[in-house]
């Protein structure tokens, strides 16, 4: 029989400060329920990748918007579910960035989903009732 998910659940602004916050009581939550360091890396990308993302590019400037976060930990895999009210973006569908031939060609930013996807064992993407919905599972190590 698998053990039951161990969830937290959060609502914060789109702020960027609000989010930092989120993120170190998630890096909390996942310590109390004995996730490795790998998980607990992947979920921070996560975050920090796709809730930022939403913050940053998601709303016009200077608008009010709500992001709710919930996190699972099962027994094997741990669970992040992003929902926002911010402009419909599917990150699933996002293209993945062409190599650069060097160093020095190589943009800075545009790599995050792509990093999100490495770390992911599903990573699903809808959009219901004027929201963004997205759910991302990890090995919980």
């Amino acid at each position: 029989m698998s053990r039951p998910a161990q969830t937290l659940a959060l609502a914060l602004r789109n702020d960027a400060s609000a989010l930092d916050a989120a993120r170190e009581e998630i890096r909390r939550h996942l310590e109390r329920h004995g996730v490795d360091d790998t998980a607990v890396y992947a979920v921070d990308l996560v975050l920090e990748e796709l809730a930022g993302n939403t913050i940053r590019y998601g709303y016009a400037k200077g608008a009010q918007g709500a992001i709710q976060i919930e996190l699972a930990v099962g027994a094997r895999n741990v669970r992040l579910t992003i929902q926002d009210d911010a402009r419909p973006f599917d990150p699933t569908c996002h293209p993945e960035p062409k190599p650069a031939r060097s160093v020095r060609e190589s943009p800075v930013g545009g790599r995050g989903i792509a990093m999100v996807r490495r770390y992911a064992r599903a990573m699903r993407y809808r959009r219901e009732r004027g929201a963004n919905s997205i759910e991302v599972e990890v090995a919980r190590g």
